[in-house]
């Protein structure tokens, strides 16, 4: 996000609580955390499994640091030194959680759930989300290559998002709408949704055009409240944006995805919409 949009995804605006309407892994709250110090957080995700174990970090930091680091060990200590045997050993670990996980969540311990997840994540491949019909719709992405061999479980980072969650935001988990009780004329809504011509899913139906025409009304609404407002997507190329946004900023950027297996890139571009000049034109305007 740095790097793509830079100046661009700034307000002259002030505001006073940013509102991220899918959170995920909460990049872009995070940086807009380092600038803004002062500024509130509202952030949702439609993902109860994901905004689960942020409640629980923010609310049993303790317990959660505890379990995680049990796992790491149990997980760590499984160091053969034949590589490729390790690889497997440690791969039937990571599938025996995975599957603790998927069929037995229902009778575990909400910070005990949070930990097999948060573990699985660190471990597993490539970042992905992925679900199967065997998980019922639960995490189930495939395990990494298995090749660690220090401690990866960051107390200080833990805490550093307990107090952030505890102390600046207010977690909600629901459909994007569900921001609207929170938008007012000092705030900056930030979306950033499942990308058009993508595979994610935001819901078990998917997220198609009809979900981001939604999406395109509730920008509109937000800048209709006098809020700085900004949405990231996927340019496809057949003049969507044009037709809902139109007369909003479309900037193109030209980005790279990762293919496959990380081992080959695709050149895409992706659409930044919004609702006002940022602090670099505004500069330019004054000082020319």
């Amino acid at each position: 996000m740095k790097e793509k949009y830079g100046s661009d995804f700034w307000p002259t605006k002030p505001f006073t609580t940013f509102i991220d309407a899918f959170y995920g892994g909460g990049a872009i709250s995070h940086w807009v955390a380092e600038r803004y110090p002062s500024v509130k957080f509202v952030i949702n995700d439609q993902n109860s499994e994901l905004i689960q174990l942020y409640r629980t970090i923010r609310d049993d930091v303790d317990g959660f640091i505890t379990r995680c680091q049990e796992l790491e060990s149990e997980y760590l200590v499984i160091n053969d030194t034949d590589l490729e045997q390790r690889k497997i050993l440690r791969h039937e670990y990571y599938t025996k959680i995975k599957m603790k996980y998927i069929t037995d969540w229902e009778g575990m311990t909400t910070t005990d759930v949070s930990s097999h997840l948060y573990f699985m994540m660190k471990t597993s491949f490539n970042g992905w989300w992925k679900v199967y019909n065997y998980s019922r719709g639960r995490y189930a992405t495939p395990p990494g290559v298995q090749g660690e061999t220090k401690p990866f479980i960051k107390p200080d980072l833990i805490r550093g998002h307990s107090e952030f969650f505890n102390d600046r935001c207010t977690i909600l988990n629901g459909d994007f709408e569900v921001i609207k009780d929170y938008v007012d004329g000092d705030s900056y809504v930030y979306f950033d949704p499942p990308y058009r011509d993508s595979s994610t899913n935001y819901t078990k139906e998917g997220f198609n055009d009809s979900d981001q025409i939604r999406l395109c009304e509730l920008f509109k609404w937000c800048d209709s409240l006098g809020a700085s407002v900004s949405l990231s997507n996927k340019e496809i190329g057949d003049g969507f944006f044009e037709n809902h946004l139109d007369g909003f900023d479309i900037k193109l950027y030209d980005v790279k995805y990762t293919a496959g297996r990380g081992t080959s890139l695709n050149n895409v571009q992706e659409n930044f919409v919004r609702n006002f000049d940022s602090e670099l034109e505004l500069k330019n305007i004054l000082f020319d």
